[in-house]
């Protein structure tokens, strides 16, 4: 079988994670290859994922500090090819295989993941330096993309090859859950349609945008808003609601540990960020039942899983007046239940399976690995 090695920070935690950790399930469904996720954490696996999937421990809290045991990890077991995640991470994967290569030799490839614009580096994370990435992503040996947008942005600024170039989704398992009692008390039957925005509350979601629409709806609909997250603009949308006379209409919740609940019980989805590559939050919506509406954000992310608009409800980005004009659309019940049913629809193209096919695929025809 195809031996392929992930490098990411936990096997459990935050959305790399879980990209990693569900591709690695649907990896392990096709029977074509045998993978390992490495990590520089102690978190546990998910407890849905296979023991046929193995896990591989750095002993290192840092991945700059993973460079010696991962040049040895890579000479000891030969994986055919180590696919890194994160833009720091990918430069010391990059590192690695460099040294790993010098005798005794890895013979393996090396794919670096590219998950945003690559000018947008260094925006959320100061250690994912554009200039760095532009430098040296044209070494590694192919790269990995989640959205056509992004590939094509890849290729264009660091000078690759096309065909060095792999979209390949965030994968989405179908939801096998039990959709549990409302978590809160908005979502209960009876009361008023309820939006939900889930992600982390940071400058770049445009938090502060969703809540302007939001009041722009209100003129006319008897409706709710509650954004799930933390982060540190969570202060600024408290007082943005206040200031607005939302409160009692729209509220932020803090952290939960089940997003996914308050999707599934809500009237719909809605994400407003700057910029998203992929846009995880809106096929898990779909997953569970929930239309989206979405701007259209840097990225190509939201446009992708939408289909330009055919699988939820796209809108321009930093424009609330649309945004508030697709909110209000939502509010149909006809509306809702058609995007509903789409929404379905569309997560079956991000299976982990599917996801894990086109990878493989790609491997084939790049490398000639065959499993």
């Amino acid at each position: 079988m195809i031996r392929l090695a992930f490098l990411v920070d936990s096997p459990s935690k935050r959305a790399h994670a879980n990209v990693v950790s569900r591709l690695a399930l649907g990896l392990a469904e096709t029977g074509q290859a045998e993978t390992t996720i490495v990590c520089y954490s102690d978190d546990p696996p998910p407890s849905w994922l296979p023991p046929e999937v193995r896990i591989h421990r750095l002993g290192v809290e840092r991945v700059s500090r993973s460079v010696p045991s991962l040049v040895r990890y890579l000479r000891a077991e030969q994986p055919d090819v180590l696919i890194t995640r994160q833009v720091h991470a990918n430069f010391v994967g990059l590192a690695a295989a460099w040294m790993a290569r010098v005798p005794p030799r890895w013979r393996g490839k090396i794919l670096v993941a590219q998950d945003q614009f690559v000018e947008l580096c260094h925006q959320l994370n100061r250690r994912d330096n554009k200039w760095v990435a532009k430098g040296i992503y044209r070494f590694a040996d192919g790269l990995v993309a989640p959205s056509p947008s992004v590939r094509d942005n890849a290729v264009q600024s660091c000078g690759l090859k096309p065909s060095s170039a792999a979209l390949v989704p965030n994968p989405i398992p179908k939801f096998t859950g039990t959709v549990g009692p409302a978590p809160h008390p908005w979502l209960q039957p009876g009361e008023p349609p309820v939006f939900v925005n889930i992600g982390n509350m940071l400058r770049v979601k445009r938090v502060d945008l969703l809540i302007d629409a939001f009041a722009q709806v209100r003129r006319d609909h008897d409706a709710r808003l509650l954004i799930v997250g933390q982060g540190p603009d969570r202060p600024l949308a408290d007082e943005q609601i206040r200031r607005l006379g939302l409160t009692g209409q729209a509220e932020t919740t803090g952290w939960v540990d089940d997003v996914l609940q308050y999707a599934a019980h809500a009237w719909a989805l809605v994400h407003s960020s700057e910029e998203d590559g992929f846009a995880q939050v809106l096929t898990e919506a779909m997953s569970v039942g929930c239309p989206v509406v979405t701007a259209d954000s840097m990225g190509g992310g939201p446009r992708y899983v939408t289909e330009d608009g055919k699988y939820g409800l796209l809108v321009p980005r930093r424009d609330p007046a649309k945004l508030a004009e697709a909110m209000a659309e939502m509010l149909q019940p006809e509306v809702r239940a058609h995007f509903a049913e789409l929404g379905y629809q569309r997560v079956e193209a991000f299976s982990p399976v599917a996801c894990a096919g086109t990878l493989i695929d790609f491997l084939s025809r790049r490398f000639g690995l065959r499993a």
